[in-house]
């Protein structure tokens, strides 16, 4: 079995030979987890997360149990093995906002834990018991509409971002913030702080960025809503009050003006992007891809029973590739396309593809590696709708966990990988391969980003693979020739011996050798 297909099917069959050798495994960089969280059907209350890199710090707007606005604070909420957070949720009182001049908050009280979990880079699991509640949310990343914001770790100066999605603060008056996002010209705030009887509240706004760059707009007041723990499916705020205007003033992207006008008063503060990880938070907006792509290109062929494909990787090793046949697939009609090693039955994977007029849809697949007594399946969760038609200009990501469930060496193993593409269609050019040559190839400049951990005979796996693709295709043979370039980390904790991390690179290719598709061969 050649390197390049032992790779090719590590990827495919996530966990199987991971447990052969913690060294080969192959994850997904986890996304960033800032941002605002939600049950869009009890809209009223919601987490804003801010992730920086070895912490994570969400903050709870909510009612208390008397249905008076609250906030609580999730604090040491930091990564664990298994990729969640797990924290101490604290709750405040203090200064009453109007006559904050120092130190507003009063010593924490700490009322219960709370962990965060995220099945989906999407989706977030918020287990927490606060008292004597403990309740199990599942929340959605808050949707923007025509855009989407997007937030990755960076070491650069924030001074010179142009994104302002952050928590401010001010250092001399700790106990009080900021939640911002900004999307496009708008800024969505949340100001929690403190009420004229010194317990939380909080300020909402939503303002448009005007002609002097400054961002202007209508300050409300969460008054009442649901108890916390008494909300399930209703929408959870019962009052909302207009109490004056806010408006935002940037020198950069690290100093700012908060100036709010109430009852006639107007007051102003100097605020700045909160630090507190290893690593800044950097956001972008930009508008969302249509959910159908505009008429372009289709850039390979229809499935179709019969179809073969033949690669050879740049050491020699052959791949072949098959529709084998149809079948059903959690009820859903599908083709199973087969990968294999030219000639040799030892390794095999088959994934289940489902094919619309629109778009190829993938859903998971089932496969076996006889040297490393690898047998299981994985499954797409959501399933992966690549758009058939791929117009020069094409830009989308994709998310989603594949769940891999295996035997191999004889123990099971569960491993979900966090998964996100990009697919990027970036022109067409003229190509030759083995298999012929071909005019108005589409050319595509893909990422791919796997994170997972895993258990393993009592120690913790974890890695993670960034790969960037360049590949040109042909409506007629599909792939034409594919460019791989593959950074892998793999750390292992719990060892008896301590084990560094391994860093390792690579640069793969294939190129198609020969196609049979629609009964015409190539060459």
């Amino acid at each position: 079995m050649t390197k390049r297909f032992r790779t090719t099917l590590r990827r495919r069959l996530c966990a199987a030979v991971l447990l052969a050798s913690p060294l080969l495994a192959t994850h997904l960089h986890a996304n960033d987890r800032s941002g605002v969280w939600w049950v869009p059907a009890e809209s009223g209350w919601g987490l804003f997360t801010v992730d920086q890199g070895n912490a994570l710090l969400p903050t709870w707007f909510t009612y208390d149990a008397q249905g008076r606005a609250s906030w609580f604070i999730v604090g040491e909420a930091f990564p664990q093995p298994d990729g969640s957070y797990s924290g101490v949720v604290f709750r405040y009182t203090g200064v009453p906002f109007a006559q904050i001049a120092g130190n507003a908050a009063d010593p924490g009280e700490r009322v219960g834990t709370a962990r965060m979990s995220f099945p989906q880079p999407d989706r977030m699991r918020f287990e927490y018991s606060v008292g004597s509640i403990s309740q199990t949310k599942t929340l959605d990343r808050f949707d923007w509409g025509d855009q989407l914001l997007e937030c990755a770790a960076s070491t650069a100066d924030p001074a010179g971002f142009d994104n302002f999605t952050a928590l401010w603060w001010n250092p001399s008056q700790d106990g009080w913030g900021l939640q911002l996002n900004h999307v496009g010209e708008l800024l969505a705030g949340t100001w929690y702080t403190y009420g004229e009887d010194r317990q939380p509240t909080w300020f909402q706004f939503l303002a448009r960025r005007e002609a002097d760059g400054r961002f202007r707009g209508e300050l409300q007041r969460g008054r009442r809503g649901v108890p916390f723990s008494q909300i399930d499916g209703q929408p959870a705020s019962q009052e909302i009050e207009r109490v004056g205007s806010v408006e935002l003033e940037f020198a950069n992207g690290a100093q700012a003006v908060l100036r709010h006008t109430q009852g006639g008063t107007t007051a102003s503060v100097q605020i700045q992007r909160a630090q507190f990880g290893s690593a800044v938070s950097q956001c972008r907006s930009r508008p969302k891809p249509v959910d159908t792509a505009p008429a372009g290109d289709e850039c390979f062929p229809t499935l179709a029973v019969g179809d073969r494909f033949l690669q050879e990787d740049g050491e020699g090793g052959r791949i072949e590739q098959e529709v084998v046949g149809t079948t059903t697939y959690k009820g859903r009609p599908v083709f199973i396309l087969e990968d294999r090693v030219n000639g040799d039955a030892s390794a095999t994977v088959r994934e289940f593809i489902e094919q619309t007029a629109t778009h190829r849809i993938y859903l998971g697949g089932e496969g076996y590696i006889a040297s490393a007594q690898a047998q299981g399946t994985y499954e797409y969760d959501p399933p992966v709708e690549i758009p058939r038609v791929t117009p020069v200009g094409f830009d989308r990501p994709f998310n989603y966990v594949v769940r891999n469930r295996y035997t191999a060496m004889g123990m099971q193993v569960t491993a979900d990988v966090q998964t996100a593409q990009i697919i990027r269609r970036v022109g067409s050019a003229d190509l030759s391969v083995p298999a012929g040559s071909f005019s108005g190839a589409c050319r595509f400049d893909n990422r791919l980003e796997l994170d997972s951990t895993v258990q393993v005979a009592g120690f913790t796996v974890r890695s993670r693979t960034s790969v960037e693709t360049q590949q040109w295709a042909h409506p007629l043979v599909g792939a034409l020739r594919t460019e791989n370039r593959v950074e892998n980390r793999v750390d292992t904790t719990g060892a008896p011996v301590p084990v560094p991390p391994t860093i390792t690179s690579a640069l793969e290719t294939s190129v198609l050798v020969e196609a049979r598709v629609a009964g015409r061969n190539y060459p």
